[in-house]
């Protein structure tokens, strides 16, 4: 799946909303005072969470086109960039440097 597809953005909603769904079904099974139940609680809070953030990162990613594919991602392939340095402009005109920071 590509990182901007909207199959993965549907496949990260409806995880979310599932999460979202099966903590609630659970909530009551987990209020016991024993260690497992808050381990289970904290468990299912902290997945729910990272699926609403995965949803919200794949929005704002799919929106401003900050990574285009896996590889812009994870930072592989990624090639030395190219300086270029000009004096003149298109038109044969001197171009001059406006600030440097």
């Amino acid at each position: 799946m590509e990182l901007t597809s909207k199959k993965l953005l549907l496949l990260a909603v409806l995880s979310a909303a599932a999460l979202f769904v099966l903590t609630v079904w659970l909530w009551p099974r987990l209020s016991k005072r024993s260690w497992r139940s808050v381990l289970g609680r904290v468990g299912l809070l902290l997945a729910t969470q990272l699926a609403v953030f995965l949803v919200i990162g794949l929005c704002v990613n799919q929106s401003i086109g900050a990574y285009a594919t896996w590889s812009d991602l994870l930072g592989e392939n990624q090639k030395p960039g190219t300086v270029t340095y000009y004096k003149t402009g298109p038109n044969g005109t001197e171009l001059k440097a406006l600030g440097t920071g």
